[in-house]
């Protein structure tokens, strides 16, 4: 921690400082009293007299005589030694030319001086000195250098400091190791120059004619195979991932060559080296180079200024090194066509994403000049030097963020390769047979293994690399820094983990290889065209599609989605493959679960499997895309990072000027005061301003897991904080998860619309069976899987569902024994087609024969807007719409039946049509035959949560596939929508938004409406639903951005457009999606926030995920959004205090030349700034939400308020407190005066008045800062229930107390506080201490505070206390806050839209 480094380097700079003297410049220290009367002269005891020197040794005063004990000699020196071998004549002064004729009297003499006169110590020390030895005239005697007396004082001339003149063997080392890696360096700049012309020519030659040198290439081979259609191709795939975005990506390819390799090692050797100078100049500082202390470099201050020299020079090569660290290793190779080159180096350009940007001129300046430094020094663009390596069939490729990329001769550049196995049903069924081992081995070449390979780094090397992280910032405070490393590594290296076991996960599999099938293959291996064997209760290990059978798949690992989902085999037709659309119910995708298998029989095999064929591996996966997602995040700056730039440049002209205070006050700016100027920066530059955040966000992290919320990206919870818009899917989101159905409604030409029935024996025959049978409900043990509403009304029509009764069968059903019709039998019916629901089409239809009339039935269910589309005109009545919104108006969610026959089976119709009929041709020429009802029901908390969001300043949206009247029937039940506000439902009709009053049903003018009510636009009492049509034709016309805030309900919203509408709203405010997966995934994923409620632990569709499926959670995660962020910036306010307070402590030391213990510098770094920046954190969120979001800026107006008053309040009292002490007459005349102690000692010159008072003062200031930005009961609870600061807290106040109020006792002592010299304890009259106590280096020997001014310095410091808990509590958070809010509601900033709640 910063303590140790600071008091180690110390050592470094007193002793550079042997002389110190006091610097104060606005008094001379014990002049004069309160009353203008001179200061009494303070004793010195045991004060060393100089040596005295005689002519002849009998002229030796009686207590000092030239006597030793029996057995010794007397020396030199004026000792007796057992032999004076060695020994030199003291008197000579080094110089046995000068007084030879002068002997040394006993040496040793100590004497006690009761009114000692700095100014005047040297003749004040001969004069008491010679009277002490008995010397009457001590006048006679001469000081060293005049030699006509019988005896002199031996006060030597100082000897002339050592010096370098740098042409010592050391030194021409140091030159000759200088200029041969700056001629190693130059040589390089010109050898590299000249080998490079020849490429730089053809480089440009290349470009002016548009193709590259042929002989630099080679190409790829074609896949010809003549039994069927197969084709490879390299392809640019564009999936808006930054996986495939080659074209993005700029490719140098470099050669190795032995004097680059050279030059490089000299780098590393050079930098090596720094480290060992800078270690010799310490350890001969400490005499562990030779046993002896500056026998390499002198003198301390020769050894200090050349460390600083030192220091300057390897801190500019560090930062050069750092700042080119990515492309150094290529500078030294020679560069080259990146196809011939052994090494490519991948440049990508990488833009920045700011959330909560702000418009602010001054922070859009500062940014302009960092992106300009940013792109001159090429800080905008990743690099990564990638190996060249060459697959089986002598290809060159390289692996890029787990990508691979193969040169493809006919762009000549590296792509990704992708085979293409075909866009239609008919091309991929073709791969039944599989691949031969040759081919797959070939492809596993191109493609690499089925495995995304995730490096985890040790503790210990995540711990290295959090480290220097802050490398930038300094390498001080490395405890605090490491500890919160570790704390970061700890919640990194788990989510990585988790990560890796997802990404690296590899199983056995049986595939099609040379025809037959092989068991155990590696998952691993399997490429682009392998046929496999899906087996049950297995993890699916690629992107593949089914060419025969049938799955129940489990997909909320990947989509969130809670429900299995049946998967068929695709058709042999030329349909096109959609895995995304139509097609993803013949889609598997890695990662997800099989649940249950069904197998059919293949001609030829004695064994049924279910085949699946190959699509995609490794990162091209959906998995693996999004995966690369998190591995690979684009770069997001919170706005605080914006304005935390602007802090710190603030903070560092405020250091420059600290540091030229420091300089001056120290020293005038000799080296030592350098030292003081470098502590003052890193005091106020602290490192841990950017942990504030990192910290807080891992405890967060951690207590949003105990709510049962996973987040896998920590910088999205701060950002929760400032959600002001929340979107909502409907169904299992808002409502429950399972719809209740509800009845059917039929309608015949003859009887029109019938009357609702719930009990199935009781509606229309043809409706009950298209309901019974039109669905893809299977069952798995005695579990039914599907769509939700397809199991409610399956159960609903008490049918039965069997394993199909012949393989040209997809299913049989059999109707309960009370049919559903009067008449009819008991009988199975039998499933032939299929066709899946797709979002797209929001419909889904099936065939089904009867084996009674062997007719073939086609039964179409969807949206009521889709089927009337689908269904033939002349069987749509004409009150269709206004019966489905009479029924959606009441909360229903309105499906629709249209039936077709084919005829018989056999004689109208063949099985071979039906199966390869396309599904438009299957659908066509229906005949509506009713409705069917679900009644959609609120979750139990639903309407409370929505309650507690609006009242927490929160715009809450409706985003739905339902429909509209559904839809605004939820948001009405559920408080989105008071009940007394008129609702317009805008539609598109014929190419144009229609809008009509949802209640009246008439046709309305939206925007006279809108204009009509008169209230301010986020106060208007009418609210807008649209529909997807529309939605998607308003943003064609560029008309949405007037409607949406004012839409309440976004309705049929397909998922393309659940996206599309998020990204609006994400342009108005920070946005949240909350959804339960599925088609909510791509909304999820683009929203600012999002969080999936979703069964699966660790659902990666969102930032935020938790398994307890109710919105309560969306509240919850507000409150913990809003607390982190508001704590981020207390612990980031802590930090300021703190680094502010250190400041002025230091600078008013400095003012004294005074430094304070070494227990007081632990006590406040390793103790309290510690304790209290963790303390800080453990506050909890505030019950409910709070009318408001805390700032996001550091430099706003509300958080400068507050630093700067708590600043201005901490440093005024600071000063005050100094001016107080010079009022005390005890004081007065007892100050520090660095001339009269041993400055040395620097441990010890804290034994004064002064260094007490202002260690006192700042240690309550330190504290206390913690308790002042512990307030804020608007996002967080109250102060006191953060139980570990209120208990630190007290301990401290406690502690500190004692230090002040106390009499001299063995822990004040410890703090060099209210103690003392043991021997002037007890003339002051307290008991003798039975603690060690080391002397004290003061002339008084004591620094003990009257009695009665302790009990008025602990008022002070309370007062202190008491005034910055009133500004903060009373002043900002009471009357400034409550302005703030006022002021941006009625005059809200220009760049802050006003939403309506």
């Amino acid at each position: 921690m910063r303590a140790a480094w600071v008091l180690g380097a110390l050592c470094l700079v007193f002793n550079a400082s042997q002389l110190t003297t006091a610097l104060p410049l606005f008094e001379i220290p014990n002049d004069y009293d309160l009353d203008g009367v001179a200061c009494p002269l303070k004793p010195s005891y045991d004060a060393v007299c100089p040596q005295l020197c005689v002519t002849d040794l009998a002229n030796c005063p009686s207590g000092l005589a030239a006597t030793c004990a029996t057995g010794l000699q007397f020396c030199g020196d004026g000792t007796c030694q057992e032999s004076c071998e060695g020994i030199a004549n003291i008197c000579q002064c080094g110089d046995p030319s000068l007084a030879a004729n002068y002997f040394a009297c006993a040496a040793g003499q100590l004497i006690n001086i009761t009114h000692f006169d700095p100014t005047n110590k040297l003749t004040q020390a001969r004069t008491l000195c010679g009277q002490a030895a008995g010397i009457s005239n001590t006048d006679a005697i001469n000081v060293w250098g005049t030699f006509d007396t019988p005896s002199i004082w031996a006060e030597c001339p100082p000897l002339p400091e050592p010096y370098f003149n740098f042409t010592e063997p050391m030194w021409i080392a140091v030159w000759a190791l200088m200029g041969a890696e700056a001629a190693i360096l130059l040589f390089w700049y010109a050898y590299k120059h000249v080998r490079e012309i020849r490429f730089n020519r053809l480089l440009a030659e290349s470009v002016a004619s548009g193709a590259i040198n042929e002989k630099a290439t080679t190409k790829l081979p074609s896949e010809n195979d003549s039994t069927k259609e197969k084709s490879s191709s390299i392809q640019d795939i564009n999936t808006g991932t930054s996986v495939n975005e080659s074209e993005r990506l700029h490719f140098r390819g470099y050669v190795t060559d032995y004097f680059g390799l050279f030059g490089f090692g000299s780098v590393v050797v050079v930098t090596l080296l720094f480290f060992v100078f800078i270690g010799i100049i310490v350890g001969d500082y400490y005499g562990t180079v030779t046993g002896v202390a500056f026998e390499v470099f002198l003198t301390s201050d020769l050894s200090s200024k050349i460390f600083c020299a030192v220091w300057h020079i390897a801190a500019t090569w560090f930062c050069v090194v750092m700042l080119f660290r990515k492309t150094i290793r290529n500078y030294f190779r020679i560069e080259s066509f990146p196809h011939t080159s052994p090494y490519v180096q991948v440049e990508r350009r990488q833009a920045e994403v700011v959330f909560l940007e702000d418009d602010s001129k001054w922070l859009k300046k500062l940014r302009e000049i960092e992106q300009r430094a940013v792109k001159r020094l090429g800080m905008d663009i990743v690099i990564e030097t990638c190996p060249v390596h060459l697959t089986p069939n002598n290809l060159r490729y390289f692996e890029y963020e787990c990508m691979r990329y193969v040169f493809n001769a006919t762009s000549m550049r590296f792509e990704p390769y992708e085979f293409d196995l075909g866009s239609t049903n008919r091309k991929l069924q073709s791969w039944q047979d599989g691949l031969t081992s040759e081919e797959a081995h070939q492809r596993l070449g191109l493609l690499g293994s089925n495995l995304i390979k995730v490096y985890v780094p040790t503790v210990l090397m995540a711990i290295i690399q959090d480290y220097f992280a802050y490398y930038k910032m300094g390498l001080v405070q490395t405890g605090i820094i490491l500890s919160a490393a570790f704390i970061r590594v700890i919640l990194r290296l788990r989510a990585e983990h988790r990560i890796k076991e997802m990404a690296e996960t590899e199983t056995k599999v049986t595939v099609l290889r040379d025809g037959i099938w092989k068991e155990g293959v590696s998952s691993a291996d399997l490429v682009p065209g392998d046929v496999f064997e899906v087996e049950q209760h297995s993890d699916v290990p690629c992107d593949c599609v089914l060419l025969s059978g049938a799955v129940v798949a489990n997909e909320s690992s990947l989509t969130g989605e809670a429900m299995p989902i049946r998967k068929f085999a695709i058709g042999v037709d030329d349909n096109d493959y959609e895995p995304n659309g139509s097609s993803k119910v013949n889609s598997l995708f890695a990662g997800t679960t099989i649940a249950q298998t069904m197998p059919t029989t293949v001609a030829g095999e004695s064994v049924n499997r279910v085949r699946a064929l190959t699509l995609r591996t490794g990162i091209a996966s959906e998995k693996g895309m999004l995966i690369h997602k998190i591995l690979f995040p684009a770069p997001v700056s919170f706005i605080f990072n914006e304005h935390l730039k602007v802090a710190i440049s603030i903070l560092l002209l405020w250091g420059g000027l600290a540091f030229s205070l420091a300089v001056y006050l120290m020293g005038r700016g000799n080296i030592t005061s350098w030292f003081y100027g470098v502590f003052v920066i890193s005091e106020i530059f602290s490192p841990l301003l950017p942990a504030a955040f990192t910290i807080n966000q891992s405890v967060c992290a951690t207590r949003l897991r105990r709510k049962k919320i996973l987040c896998i990206d920590l910088p999205r919870i701060n950002l929760s904080g400032k959600v002001r818009i929340f979107c909502f899917d409907k169904t299992g989101t808002l409502t429950r998860e399972g719809l209740e159905f509800y009845g059917a409604v039929a309608h015949t030409t003859s009887a029109g619309f019938g009357e609702r029935h719930e009990n199935p024996s009781e509606i229309e025959q043809t409706l009950a069976r298209g309901i019974a049978t039109c669905h893809a409900v299977t069952k798995v043990g005695d579990q039914f899987i599907g769509n939700p509403v397809d199991i409610e009304s399956f159960h609903a029509m008490k049918w039965e569902l069997f394993p199909p009764a012949d393989p040209l069968y997809l299913d049989t059903l059999i109707s309960p024994v009370s049919s559903p019709a009067a008449g009819a039998t008991s009988s199975p019916v039998h499933v032939l087609r299929r066709f899946e629901f797709v979002h797209a089409r929001a419909s889904q239809s099936v065939a089904v024969l009867d084996p009674i009339t062997e007719h073939v039935h086609v039964y179409l269910k969807g949206s009521f807007e889709r089927v009337k589309h689908l269904s033939r005109s002349s069987s749509v009545p004409a009150d269709y719409d206004q019966k489905a919104a009479q029924y959606a108006q009441k909360g229903c969610y309105v499906l629709a039946m249209a039936h077709r026959d084919l005829g018989v089976l056999g004689k109208d119709i063949e099985m071979e049509d039906i199966k390869t009929m396309s599904r438009d041709a299957l659908e066509q020429d229906s005949d509506f035959c009713g409705f069917i009802l679900f009644r959609n029901m609120l979750k139990h908390d639903t309407t409370d949560a929505i309650s507690q969001l609006k009242g927490g300043d929160t715009r809450v949206v409706m985003i739905t596939g339902d429909t509209a009247l559904t839809g605004i029937f939820i948001a009405r039940q559920c408080g989105m929508i008071s009940p007394n506000q008129q609702v317009l439902l805008g539609d598109a009709v014929n190419g144009s938004v229609m809008w009509h009053d949802v209640d009246s049903g008439e046709r309305v003018n939206v925007d006279q409406c809108l204009e009509e009510d008169h209230r301010e636009k986020h106060e208007k009492q009418i609210e807008l639903a649209i529909t997807g049509r529309a939605f998607e034709l308003l943003i064609q016309r560029e008309e949405i951005g007037k409607y949406l805030l004012h839409t309440r309900v976004f309705a049929r919203m397909t998922p393309t457009d659940k996206v599309d509408c998020v990204q609006l709203h994400m342009e108005k405010g920070v946005t949240a999606m909350c959804g339960d997966g599925g088609n909510d995934c791509g909304a999820l994923r683009a929203a600012h926030v999002g969080i999936a409620l979703s069964e699966a632990e660790a659902s990666i569709v969102s930032p935020f995920s938790t398994s307890n499926r109710s919105i309560m959670q969306c509240v919850e995660l507000l409150k913990q959004g809003r607390s982190a962020l508001a704590t981020s910036f207390a612990n980031f306010k802590f930090l300021i205090f703190y680094g502010e307070c250190m400041a002025f402590w230091e600078l008013s030391m400095f003012y004294f030349t005074v430094i304070a213990p070494q227990s007081s510098w632990i006590t406040i770094d390793g103790f309290i700034t510690t304790t209290m920046t963790l303390a800080i954190t453990q506050a909890q969120p505030a019950a409910v939400l709070g009318p408001s979001r805390p700032t996001a800026k550091p430099i706003g107006a509300y958080t400068l308020g507050s630093v700067l008053g708590v600043i201005f309040i901490n440093f005024w009292f600071l000063a005050a407190g100094v001016a107080w002490l010079f009022q005390q007459d005890w004081f007065i005349c007892n100050q520090f005066d660095a001339s009269a102690v041993d400055s040395a000692k620097w441990w010890l010159i804290g034994d004064n008045y002064e260094a007490e008072l202002l260690v006192l003062i700042i240690m309550f200031q330190f504290f206390n800062n913690a308790a002042v930005v512990n307030f804020g009961s608007i996002y967080r609870q109250s102060w006191w229930r953060n139980y570990v600061l209120v208990f630190i807290w007290s301990a401290f106040f406690v502690s500190t107390s004692y230090l002040i109020l106390a009499d001299p006792n063995p822990y004040s002592c410890i703090f060099r506080i209210n103690c003392g010299t043991a021997e002037t304890l007890v003339e002051l009259g307290y008991p003798e201490p039975n603690w060690t106590i080391d002397p004290y280096n003061s002339p008084i020997g004591h620094n003990v505070l009257p009695k009665a001014f302790r009990w008025k310095l602990w008022g002070y410091v309370l007062a202190n206390s008491l005034a910055t808990v009133l500004w903060e509590r009373v002043v900002m958070q009471h009357f400034g806050k409550k302005y703030i809010i006022r002021r941006n509601k009625t005059n809200p900033p220009k760049d802050r839209i006003l939403f309506k709640l």
